[in-house]
This record gives structure tokens, sequence and C-alpha cells, in this order.
């Protein structure tokens, strides 16, 4: 086993003794109950503090070899799916932000630079080639910000040309070998706007890591542009510690008893879908097929977002428990198969010292909810808030071990439908300028037909929709935007009704709205004849 491999292995074992370590400038505090922490571990700590340094993110300035680390199970799971494809630019994450105002590019790419030095996973390259998938933790190396001069003039539609240009940044492979996974453009608009890209890579970084990076960019330029430092990092630790962490969690739980959990979880999917008498998880046939994305977004405003907040409050649960409870119900007032087994982006950041840290920190996980007509809508946010805890709970396991334990259970594979996910929103914040226009682009799910996003936009509560064009989807979101906004008054105005009741409203309310679809297009039709009926006579 070489040094690397040691440092990484110490961490390993001292996070499984439930042991704690963090930089203190040159030093390594380390902390723990001292009956699990043998002297022979602390010893290897010790022998290893170059390694362990570069690892819990210091400084990359002036050291030598690169380190070598695991993946975790989240980037072995994208690892796989970019060797399968590797022209593929599914996980290439595009931000592009018109700003109406100037930047000072020698600040931005000191600011960047400050990035790319403190968050380990940005500067991290990827290979196999002695067999199993390492990530190389490479000392920090400047790097430059591409300045471009644009257009004169800005195009009427600016945000559907954020959209294109997101999309177009998204295919320019990176380089997993060698890195950095953190790409920084600025183009000048006319007089009065810059354009800012920020590219990274999924493997590098999550929904929570791109607001941490640009809250920490944002802090960064007004410092500089102040004539002050830049401020101080946060103490969070580097990427290559929760990979360890995680492989302590999963060494302290028992990979049996996640794999057993898992399975019985499998098997009650199949079960509720067995009752409601839809087509299980085995739906090769629904998912099947090359269908193109599209996407929409709603908002649920400020007043209905506090008066949700206060009924989750007063059930004991989160906000999102009771939105997964109203999306839940949704789905079955549609009769959607595949609603028993939602897919949920699992947050991994459970210790605080990751609070602050760049990486990927979701791990997909499928949540097992039925519905039971009889019971109050707060009962069922309560149990909704229980299967969530439980879940998370046993979040550590690969996608694919999971996978394994649907086949094991009597399925051909574990296959998604539906994603409601939590998405951290980033805002950003510059002396001098003002916000035109934003877009992201994200990775296309491929794998999920139909998921939402949802994001705290401050003022209201933005959710957002992106499906495969597929038959049940189309019809889903049809009226999705409408229906779930009436579902979740109704929670707003009645949350002691039942279940069964806040059914019968959605599909009462489903068949006004093609009602009224099927009247307009009547209406339609008949106009379209009395033109061509028109044009005739006049002939």
């Amino acid at each position: 086993m070489n040094s690397e491999s040691q440092a990484f292995e110490s961490l390993v074992e001292l996070y499984r003794q439930g042991g704690r370590v963090l930089l203190q400038g040159e030093a390594l505090q380390v902390k723990g109950p001292k009956e699990h922490l043998s002297s022979e571990l602390l010893q290897a700590l010790a022998r290893h503090r170059s390694e362990l340094r570069q690892l819990l993110g210091a400084s990359g300035k002036g050291a030598g070899a690169s380190v070598g680390v695991p993946l975790s199970n989240a980037q072995e799971e994208i690892w796989a799916m970019e060797r399968a494809r590797p022209s593929s630019s599914r996980f290439g994450l595009t931000s592009c932000v018109l700003i109406q105002g100037s930047l000072d590019p020698g600040i931005v790419t000191e600011v960047v630079n400050a990035l790319m030095e403190r968050h380990v996973a940005l500067r991290m390259g990827f290979d196999a080639e002695h067999g199993d998938a390492r990530q190389q933790v490479h000392p920090f190396r400047p790097v430059k910000v591409s300045v471009e001069r644009g257009s004169e003039q800005l195009p009427d539609n600016m945000l559907s040309v954020l959209r294109h240009l997101a999309a177009e940044h998204a295919t320019r492979p990176f380089d997993l070998s060698t890195g950095p996974l953190l790409d920084v453009n600025l183009c000048t608009l006319g007089s009065e706007h810059t354009l800012l890209t920020l590219r990274r890579h999924h493997i590098a970084s999550d929904g929570t890591s791109f607001a941490i990076i640009v809250d920490e960019f944002c802090r960064g330029y007004r410092a500089l542009h102040a004539g002050q430092a830049l401020p101080e990092s946060a103490g969070s630790l580097g990427y290559p510690a929760f990979v360890a962490y995680e492989r302590a969690t999963i060494a302290k739980q028992g990979r049996a008893a996640l794999l057993a959990w898992w399975r019985a979880q499998m098997c009650c999917a199949l079960e509720i879908a067995s009752a409601a008498g839809r087509p299980s998880l085995e739906r090769a046939a629904l998912i099947g097929g090359s269908g193109s994305m599209r996407s929409f977004e709603f908002t649920l405003q400020a007043p209905v977002i506090a008066s949700l907040q206060a009924l989750s409050r007063r059930c004991g649960e989160t906000l999102y428990s009771t939105m997964f409870a109203l999306f839940r119900l949704l789905l079955e007032a549609r009769q959607s198969p595949g609603a028993e087994c939602i897919g949920l982006d699992a947050s991994m950041r459970d210790a605080a010292e990751f609070e602050r840290t760049v990486g990927l920190f979701v791990n997909r996980v499928p949540i097992v909810q039925g519905v039971e007509p009889a019971i109050p809508f707060t009962a069922m946010v309560a149990q909704v808030g229980r299967t969530l805890r439980a879940a998370l709970a046993h979040k550590w396991l690969a996608h694919h071990e999971i996978d394994a334990q649907a086949t094991a259970a009597g399925l051909s594979g574990l296959s998604y439908l539906f994603g409601f996910h939590n998405n951290a929103h980033a805002t950003f914040s510059l002396p001098g300028c003002s916000v035109a226009a934003n877009h992201v682009h994200s990775e296309q799910e491929h794998d999920v037909p139909f998921v939402c996003y949802l994001s705290d936009a401050g003022t209201s509560f933005r959710i957002s929709v992106a499906y495969r064009i597929l038959a049940h989807t189309e019809a889903l979101a049809s009226d999705f935007d409408v229906l779930y906004q009436q579902v979740a008054q109704l929670a707003v105005d009645c949350p002691d009704a039942s279940c069964s009741e806040f059914i019968g409203a959605l599909q009462a309310r489903q068949e006004q709205l093609y009602s009224g679809h099927r009247a307009a297009f009547a209406r339609m039709k008949q106009r379209r004849f009395a033109r061509t009926s028109g044009s005739g006579s006049d002939a």
C-alpha cells in the first residue's frame, strides 16, 4: 500500500472510530473519544500529515506530486456513465448570467483562482490506469479567465440567447484526467452589459456546491473591488475527506444491513403497485425510447408558502415533506404508473465540516410511499416525513446496489418515472451591477422522464419541471402547474381533509380542465370550418 493510500485509510479509520479532524494552520486537530483513538491510529495520522493536509483541503501551493483517493459512490455512478458514453455532454453544467454593468477581469481572475485553491474538487483529475477509478488531488496551479468582446447590441430575446449559449457551453468536453473542472468566461456586450459564464462538471459539484461557488465568488469580488483582502475560508474540509467519511459510515452501519433494508423497500413498492392495480417498477415499455426533453416552471407565491410552512410545523415536518405529499397525491389522482416510487437526490452533507465543501454530495434514492385514502392530509405529511427520514438514514449505498435489491425483490430493475428534488438557489450580488437575465443549463434527466426541482427564490418558491416527451408525461405536464397550485391551496384551506377528498377535488378539477380544452378545440375547429366555407363561397 502506498503512502497516499495509507493516509486515506487512516482517515477512514478515524471516522469509523467516531473521530474528527480539522485543519489548524499547519497542524491537524484530531478530536474524538479517547478510548477509540489508539496510539497506532494517531501515529499513522501524524506520519502522513503532509498527504492528509492535501486531502483535507490545505493550500496546494508548493505541493509536490498529486495525491490519489477512491471515488465516492455518486462519483462512481457518473464515472461509469462517462466511460460508457465518452462523447456525452450530459454532465456539463453551465450558468450564463447577463449583468448590467462591467466586471473587472483582473479581480474576476483573482477570485476564480482563490476558489480553485480553496476547493480541492475543482482541481481533481480522474483515471483508471490501475483498474479501479481514482481521483487525483492536483497541486494548485493558476488558471486564466477567458475575456471576449461580443456584439455591440443586445438581441431582442436575450433569455433565449442565454439558453442557447448555456447549452452550447455545456457540450464542450472537460478533460477529466487533468482538470480543472471549473471554467469561467467574460464577454462584454455593448457598453453596459457583461455576460458571465460559469461552466463546471457534475462529478465535481452539485447544486449546493454551485450556490457555494457563486456566494464565495460574489463575496470575494465585492471585497477586492472595495480594496479589502479576500474573505477567509469557512473552514470546511476538502472533498476527499467526505469520501473517507462515506466509507466509514457504510462500515459502521453495515453493508449487509443496508442491502436488506432496501430489499424490503423494493418489496413494499411492488405491493403498493399491485394493490393499486398499476404497473410496477418493471416498466421498460413506459420509459423506453429517446423522447426529447421539454421544461417549464411556475411559482408558488409567498402567502401560500408561508401557510404551507405553518402546516409543516404543525405536523412536525419540513416544508419539503409537505410538498412531496402534495406531489404524491397529484400522481395518485392521475393514476400515474410508478407513483409509488419517487427518486430523491439525497444530500450527504451530514457533518458540519462539509457544510461549505464543494463536491458531489447527492445520491439518488427511491422514496417508497403509498396513499391511504381515509387518513387526513396532515397524517400523510407525517407519514411522508417518517418515510423520508428512514430512507435518508439508509442513503449511503450506491444506486446500482439499490438497483440490485430491486432485482432480488422480483423486479427486472429499478427505474424511476418521477423525481422530486430540492435545489439550492444561487444569487449573484456584485457591486455596481444588476442581473438582467440568468439561465442555468443542468444535466438532462434522461433516466427520469418527469422530474421537479424546488428552489426557494426568496419572495416566491419556484418549481422547475423537466420531462421527456412520452404519452404519460405529456398528459401529466399539460396541466401540472394548475393542479399543483390547486392541491397546495387545498392543503392551506382544508389541511384536515382526507386524502380521498384531495384526490376527488383534483380529479374534478382535471375533468373541468379537460372539458375546457375540448370546448376550446371544438370552437377552433368551428372557426376554421367557417373560414374555409366562407373562402369557398367567395370564389
